[in-house]
């Protein structure tokens, strides 16, 4: 996560934001963060993504339901008739992640993406799931 120091001798603040890989989707024109930083619950997610300063950009988000989907190859399907992650998504697993979206019919849960299957389920936002952050618009 982004810190900030301050540097006594010039009383300037430093930018100690952390240098990690991420991977600009060409297919939707977003930028995600490579690695999962953890599960933790909805608010936890969003308070993280807020703060998220990766590579010296601080407009890191977590992605709405349609955003996690984008990452689904709807086209090839498993033997279970699930999509799978798309071939050329670089961070490849089978972890459930949160959206930003909130499920309308009960605003104590949210949208996940399951890429062990391809589900897509709500759930009350005090469980804990993984997070990826986007950036970016599709486009």
């Amino acid at each position: 996560m982004s810190q900030q120091s301050n540097n006594p001798e010039t009383d300037e603040t430093a930018d100690t934001s952390e240098e990690m890989p991420t991977w600009n989707d060409p297919r939707t024109g977003l930028e995600w963060q490579y690695s999962s930083p953890g599960k933790m619950n909805w608010h936890e997610a969003l308070e993280y993504a807020q703060s998220l300063r990766l590579n010296g950009k601080s407009d890191w988000r977590l992605p709405t339901a349609p955003e996690l989907e984008t990452l689904l190859d709807r086209k090839i399907l498993l033997e279970s008739i699930r999509p799978e992650i798309r071939k050329d998504v670089p961070f490849r697993d089978n972890l459930s992640y949160w959206s930003s979206t909130t499920f309308a019919p009960d605003t104590r849960s949210a949208w996940i993406v399951m890429f062990d299957g391809a589900y897509i389920l709500s759930y009350y936002k005090t469980s804990k799931y993984h997070i990826r952050c986007v950036r970016g618009c599709m486009g």
